[in-house]
């Protein structure tokens, strides 16, 4: 039992090599010039050791963006326990999902627009992604409780505009070299969504 522990730590602590050495040579090379051999080539392990681990270079794509993923979503679970109110979530949460594309924009970005893997990926990664906007939605319907969120708006097209607020416009940013600073553009982004999603102040009585 010990022997095969050892073994699966081994074999998990391997993986993130591998993992870690595509993610280079993704950022590097580009998908369709990265190769598995080049890929064994840098993580110092033989071809053949390599195709062990992961069956295609399609899967070894698909197991990196599934990472990159995991930790996002771990970090919106975290931040929906928060003891706070549905505002200040919401705009955790908008800090975090930029955050994690900025850091890793080029790797999704390379990995998305690879045709081959398209199908793929979408597939794998959906219950990630269904997971999060089940959150979100869970905290914009408790901020429409509360009175702060804008009730008449269907939760569904709240959640819709986040995404696409968000990654449409960083994506543009990063990749024309836009003379705006991700510490302002973030800044304005949530300007932008509160400002839709806030609910109407009453009018005045009389």
């Amino acid at each position: 039992m010990i022997h095969q522990s050892l073994k699966e730590k081994q074999r998990q602590e391997r993986e993130e090599l591998i993992l870690q050495a595509t993610q280079e040579l993704l950022l590097e090379r580009g998908y369709y010039e990265t190769s598995m051999g080049e890929i064994a080539q840098r993580v110092g392990v033989a071809k053949g050791t390599l195709y062990q681990h992961f069956e295609s270079k399609e899967a070894l794509m698909i197991a990196l963006f599934k990472r990159e993923f995991h930790d996002l979503h771990v970090a919106i679970e975290n931040i929906a326990s928060m003891q706070v109110g549905a505002q200040e979530k919401i705009t955790l949460m908008i800090d975090t999902l930029c955050y994690h594309l900025a850091e890793k924009h080029p790797v999704f970005f390379i990995i998305r627009n690879a045709s081959d893997l398209e199908a793929e990926i979408h597939e794998e990664i959906k219950e990630y992604f269904n997971g999060m906007r089940a959150r979100i939605s869970v905290i914009l319907d408790g901020g429409k409780a509360e009175g702060i969120f804008n009730a008449s708006l269907p939760t569904e097209v709240m959640v819709e505009a986040l995404f696409g607020i968000i990654v449409s416009r960083l994506f543009k940013n990063f990749h024309q070299r836009q003379q705006v600073t991700y510490e302002d553009l973030v800044g304005h982004l949530k300007c932008i969504y509160f400002h839709g999603i806030t609910a109407p102040t009453p009018a005045p009585a009389g």
